[in-house]
């Protein structure tokens, strides 16, 4: 199996170059830059920029499928319905999140005489917030099923020839690299577009939204944001690359890390996966079998602390 590498953020402390050199890596470079969406090519100065002289090649996912719904406008019109529906299930999870997350919290501040009575509510709220979870995922999962098999999309002529173009792109190259940006978009594209049968034999490095769309559930989080709540949410299935990982890019500027009730309620409410934060000058590779941590990446655990990273 190909090595997966997932990155936190890459503008101030760059990592790609070193680990391309570290693993050997000879040959051009396919690059993802969808997230960007229609600034998907001007962000190859950037990319650029972290991987030195090294050839690359923009597979323009992003680009490419706004081509297959042009020709396919039918699909794209089912996309689109798809994703409304899509959106109305988040709209109706977020509605029963906030209270379900409050309850939480509220219990996790109370004290009362019979501690032991308390700390049984506690453990029933939290498993009834990750039962919601499971639930979204569920209504989720079947929006994407009915679409897929009343659809087929990987079956329409447009995509089946933008994927063998794609295929072909990729043959010739040495490793994948998959930016960040909007984490949705970059998911879309890379189910469309079919990733699992493009890496091959190829490493593939990951870095911010890139690397929470290769794990396998996408968990949006920020716990000061500029307007709304400040409530961790199940977004959708990543592509399930990397097993039993939480990806948590910029954890330190979006996570009060040093507030332990949060981490440890944060840590178990998505257990038995490892909340990973994924800093800058952080990363993990795995390799099929095991991971390996390198930077001061650390993980939340469920005492509310952020230690060094370990194998999950």
């Amino acid at each position: 199996m190909a090595s997966i590498t997932l990155l936190g953020p890459q503008h101030n402390r760059p990592m790609v170059s070193d680990l391309l050199e570290g693993m050997g890596v000879d040959g051009p470079l396919a690059l993802i830059t969808a997230g960007w969406e229609e600034r998907e090519q001007e962000q190859e100065d950037e990319v650029e920029r972290l991987v030195g002289d090294r050839p690359t090649l923009n597979l323009r996912l992003y680009a490419r499928w706004e081509e297959v719904f042009r020709k396919e406008p039918e699909l794209g019109q089912a996309m689109r319905d798809r994703n409304d529906r899509l959106r109305t299930i988040q709209r109706l999870y977020r509605r029963r999140l906030d209270p379900a997350v409050e309850a939480v919290w509220e219990l996790h501040q109370m004290r009362v005489p019979r501690m032991e009575l308390l700390l049984a509510e506690r453990h029933h709220a939290l498993r009834a917030l990750s039962e919601l979870d499971s639930h979204y995922l569920e209504q989720i999962r079947s929006v994407h099923t009915a679409f897929e098999d009343v659809w087929d999309p990987h079956g329409r002529p447009a995509v089946v020839d933008t994927r063998a173009q794609v295929r072909e792109e990729v043959r010739g190259c040495a490793a994948i690299l998959i930016a960040g940006g909007d984490v949705g978009v970059i998911t879309d594209r890379l189910r469309l577009f079919g990733l699992h049968a493009l890496i091959g034999p190829r490493p593939v490095i990951a870095w911010s939204a890139g690397a929470m769309a290769l794990s396998e559930r996408i968990v949006l989080f920020h716990d000061s944001p500029p307007y709304g709540q400040g409530n961790a949410e199940l977004y959708d299935d990543g592509l399930g690359l990397v097993p039993k990982i939480v990806a948590l890019p910029h954890a330190s500027t979006r996570l009060r890390l040093d507030d332990r009730q949060r981490v440890s309620i944060f840590a178990r409410r998505f257990a038995p996966a490892t909340c990973v934060a994924l800093d800058e000058g952080c990363g993990i590779t795995w390799d099929g079998e095991q991971w390996k941590a390198f930077g001061r990446t650390r993980r939340l655990n469920e005492r509310g602390q952020v230690v060094g990273m370990v194998a999950p």
